[in-house]
């Protein structure tokens, strides 16, 4: 399997914990973001977990692929409507109580892949876009993001 289509598919699957499971190194990690450090991808997948709870219609779009040897660079939109507490599950981070509001934001990732497999994954999020992005949409303010 090519680069661009193990870092489509990885990216396209973010929602789906087992799949991603299958598509990772087992030293796998992520990145960038709102992550204050590198942690394990599954770890990563809890921020993830937290989107699909606050928005249950959420959806992801995969805009465009760019590749550089065995990186690829995923550029997406993703979204929905925030009807579930928002928890990323993050030290320092309060769940935010539905506020009904529609988030639409552009979000990146810098996918790493070994073989046919998910070796890293960095968080590249837009100035003005990713899960500050969001916050902002829905009238929260973080000022540690």
């Amino acid at each position: 399997m090519s680069v661009e289509q193990v870092a489509r598919d990885f990216v396209a699957n973010m929602t789906n914990e087992a799949k991603i499971k299958s598509m990772i190194t087992p030293d796998a990690m992520a990145s960038g973001g709102v992550l204050p450090q590198a942690i394990p991808i599954m770890d990563s997948m809890k921020v993830v977990s937290g989107l699909t709870t606050a928005f249950p219609d959420f959806n992801l779009q995969v805009q465009q692929v760019t590749l550089n040897g065995n990186q690829a660079t995923v550029r997406v939109t993703w979204g929905g409507t925030q009807s579930g507490p928002l928890d990323l599950m993050m030290p320092g981070t309060a769940a935010i109580p539905a506020t009904g509001k529609k988030v639409s934001v552009k979000d990146a990732y810098i996918v790493t892949v070994v073989g046919d497999k998910v070796s890293h994954m960095e968080v590249i999020s837009p100035a003005d876009g990713g899960i500050p992005a969001a916050l902002m949409q829905l009238g929260v303010h973080v000022p540690s993001m």
